[in-house]
């Protein structure tokens, strides 16, 4: 009886414990991953971009794009810089990689509470001043992170929330990580310190 009921306590507390740190978090990232999405509706520039045949960055685009990164990190403040040394630490095991695990994610999700969603709203704000359109600005950023060795993740819920369904709470998404040029390399490298900071953020399509 003792072995019984001991055998139903662990399995009781390893269910509270899959829900709290598993399936809760993963349904929260999905839902914020919609929200997110819908946020990128909200920016005034949407024009289509087509981007250069030669894949190569302007130093106008490079320097936008620090400038909404950096905007998102100021407004942020103190909830950016609690978290710094966390993200550059994500980042430099993320390097080269051709996939996301989203367990490194949720981990980082399940710690700053609504922080993506409010960084998502600072970012539509500084999209909007720098004149970016999300598919510029997508763009830009797959092109800057692929320079550093990076790959970016195509945001898809609908694919995360299968995996999750079918009973996964470690999803896995793949990376796009395109070619990038020599003159790319080079313009984006002296900023390398910054932008691997902020890389996490990019995992919530940020």
């Amino acid at each position: 009886m003792l072995g019984c009921s001991g055998l139903l306590l662990f399995l009781g507390l390893a269910g509270w414990a899959a829900y709290s740190f598993l399936i809760r978090p993963a349904q929260t990232l999905v839902n914020d991953f919609r929200q997110i999405i819908t946020l990128d509706n909200t920016v005034e520039r949407q024009t289509a971009y087509t981007p250069p045949a030669n894949a190569l960055l302007s130093r106008d685009q490079v320097q936008r794009f620090l400038v909404v990164q950096r905007s998102v990190k100021e407004q942020l403040g103190e909830r950016y810089q609690r978290i710094e040394a966390r993200l550059n630490q994500l980042a430099n095991q993320q390097v080269g990689q051709l996939t996301l695990d989203y367990r490194t994610a949720l981990d980082l999700f399940r710690d700053s509470s609504s922080l993506m969603l409010d960084a998502k709203g600072i970012q539509v704000q500084a999209l909007n001043l720098q004149n970016f359109s999300p598919q510029e600005y997508a763009w830009v950023r797959s092109q800057v992170y692929a320079a550093l060795g990076f790959g970016v993740p195509s945001l898809n819920p609908q694919e995360i929330l299968r995996q999750i369904g079918g009973g996964n709470f470690n999803p896995r998404v793949d990376m796009i990580k395109p070619t990038a040029p020599p003159e790319n390399v080079r313009l984006v490298e002296p900023f390398r310190a910054e932008l691997v900071s902020y890389y996490p953020f990019t995992w919530f399509g940020l």
